[in-house]
């Protein structure tokens, strides 16, 4: 629910187009707060914790009903609907009719609390008949849910996407660019819910669906919202926003917001599997403060190491909220863009002063940890994650179970920790499908307008689906030889790097050269990115018909040689084949480098 509550405190200062349809507008502003959409989502979660999916259709509905009304009155002005507001004030219990996007803005909870898909479209279909009996109303409340549900239990974009349209029928080919011109105010589910999912489907982390779901303007506060519930179930919410979401919500919301997290495992009321394991870095600890030699220092970073790459949790302990608010003037505090905001830091986290003067982030391996010092608001998050953040922040690192026997992991040791997973420069031959690299970037073999087209171009077309199109045309071609990126989209890779290899010429000098320069254009393009693994198709080696043997050649040459050049970067590059001829062909030229060959 977090993604949702989130997404409406973001987009309400920015409805009725007040961000100027841009995704470049600041995260929290002194209007940031929640709305209606946010009530109702808290109402929804309310009435469904304190009844079972067992209990007959009607019980659950009027459980529902009462917790609408409930809510409703605690917060009369939070921006309700006119019909909606009149069904409050009324008392009614009786649906209305409404097919508006106030059924898909409150169903969040549904696409978490349930194990399968058929009950959660059951009960989204509960949570909307209460009101928005339309069938439009309920189809919107049973799509977002699905979507979560899809979303939450591991299902590929391209997933979700070909669920919805087959399931609901919505019409998900335009894209934000597309559909941001003339979008404007509109509160139905039909011209509400495919566009929230069009955003998440476009969106490249938890943030940038946010921001791309307001840059459409309109509803955006409920808009967003919507999409914001989609994007937590796949992406995750950032551990300084879901501080942030809770620093700005009442102590009531919050008491559901702790149940909710309890029924979906998220606190201590429940097994966290993201901490099982961590008992090795409490050992490691354990016995670095029986013999504090340089051996098993390092035994503690490989554990902490071993936990990152097992994606092993910390848990953080957050100020609470009011504690927040009597330390600070949250209503004028700006978050910044990632995990590494000073402001989020000072004021959402708990922090630990040494002796020294110097302060620490806080974070505990498991739950006995954690209880064996005072009482606080927990968030589990990756270890890499905590880690990545805090190397950017004015704290000196983080100290691990203070309450025991702690561990100060500083900066120092955390560089050590990351950069020990930087890889090595390595050459690496696979021979498989190069949409399926699940890397940091593919190289397309590309063609001059970088629209698609036949081989390895169009296979990534078609996986990454329309918005590589998209983008792609917003580039405005490529030259041979020369290489442009763009997002991964729909491919497991990150990133798309497109470069437009010759047409081969026999005896034609430019060939070899322009070749030579796809790859090390490719290589710097990705550098400039700050990617390290990279997987290259055998460019120009089919429509083009570049002699393979030679088209190897020049790809080892000219791959070996920027790694030379980059010695100290850290790339790992993978030379995809199509088949084990061309796997040979690599082989070859291998085999005559080798020492001892004349």
């Amino acid at each position: 629910m977090y993604g949702a509550i989130l997404g409406d405190m973001i987009g309400s200062p920015y409805e009725f187009d007040k961000g100027k349809k841009t995704k470049d507008f600041p995260m929290f502003i002194e209007e940031s707060h929640f709305t209606d959409d946010s009530v109702m989502t808290i109402a929804v979660a309310d009435a469904l914790l304190g009844v079972t999916a067992e209990a007959p259709d009607g019980v659950i509905c009027e459980d529902i009903i009462s917790s609408l009304h409930r809510w409703g009155r605690k917060y009369p002005h939070a921006g309700y609907g006119g019909r909606f507001r009149n069904w409050l004030r009324s008392g009614d219990r009786e649906p209305y009719g409404s097919y508006g996007n106030g059924s898909a803005m409150r169903v969040s909870s549904v696409g978490w609390l349930y194990d399968t898909i058929e009950e959660t479209r059951r009960i989204a279909r509960l949570t909307a008949q209460v009101t928005h009996n339309h069938p439009e109303g309920i189809k919107g409340a049973e799509a977002t849910a699905s979507a979560i549900f899809l979303a939450r239990t591991g299902s590929s974009k391209e997933e979700i996407r070909d669920y919805i349209i087959r399931e609901f029928e919505y019409d998900l080919s335009r894209t934000c660019d597309e559909i941001r011109p003339q979008y404007h105010h509109i509160v139905s589910c039909q011209q509400t819910v495919p566009e929230a999912v069009t955003a998440f489907l476009e969106g490249t982390d938890f943030e940038d669906v946010i921001r791309t779901a307001v840059s459409l303007g309109g509803d955006c506060d409920t808009l967003t919202c919507i999409a914001g519930s989609i994007a937590e179930a796949f992406f995750g919410v950032p551990i300084l926003y879901e501080a942030e979401c809770k620093a700005r919500l009442p102590e009531d919301m919050l008491t559901v917001m702790s149940r909710f997290d309890e029924a979906r495992g998220r606190t201590e009321g429940n097994h966290d599997e993201f901490l099982v394991g961590n008992s090795v870095i409490e050992d490691a600890i354990e016995k670095f403060y029986a013999e504090q030699s340089l051996e098993k220092l390092t035994a503690v970073l490989e554990s902490i190491r071993q936990r990152m790459h097992e994606d092993g949790h910390f848990m953080i302990p957050v100020i609470m909220p009011q504690a927040a608010v009597d330390m600070f003037d949250i209503e004028h505090v700006s978050v910044g863009d990632t995990v590494t905001s000073e402001e989020d830091l000072h004021f959402k986290m708990h922090h630990l002063e040494t002796d020294d003067g110097r302060q620490w982030l806080v974070a505990f391996t498991s739950q006995e940890e954690f209880e064996k010092g005072e009482s606080a608001s927990i968030i589990s998050d990756f270890i890499e994650s905590v880690m990545k953040g805090c190397r950017e922040m004015e704290e000196a690192g983080i100290i691990i179970n203070p309450w025991g026997h702690n561990f100060l992991l500083t900066k120092e040791l955390i560089n050590l920790i990351l950069e020990a997973d930087k890889p090595d420069n390595h050459i690496y031959f696979e021979v498989g499908d190069i949409t399926k690299m699940k890397v940091d970037a593919i190289v397309n073999a590309a063609n001059k307008s970088l629209l698609g087209g036949g081989g390895v171009d169009g296979a990534i077309h078609r996986a990454a689906g329309i918005g590589l199109t998209n983008e792609c045309r917003e580039l405005g071609g490529c030259e041979t030889g020369e290489a442009r990126i763009t997002g991964g989209w729909l491919l497991p890779a990150k990133y798309v790097i497109h470069t437009v290899g010759p047409r081969y010429r026999e005896g034609n000098p430019k060939c070899e050269q322009l070749l030579y320069n796809c790859y090390w254009n490719s290589l710097e393009l990705a550098k400039e990115h700050d990617l390290h693994t990279i997987a290259f198709p055998a460019i120009s080696t089919g429509a083009y018909r570049y002699p393979k043997q030679e088209a190897a050649a020049i790809a080892l040459r000219a791959v070996s040689g920027w790694l030379s050049a980059n010695p100290d970067y850290g790339m790992a590059v993978i030379m995809v084949c199509r088949n084990n001829e061309m796997r040979q062909y690599y082989q070859n030229v291998i085999d005559a480098c080798a020492p001892g060959r004349e």
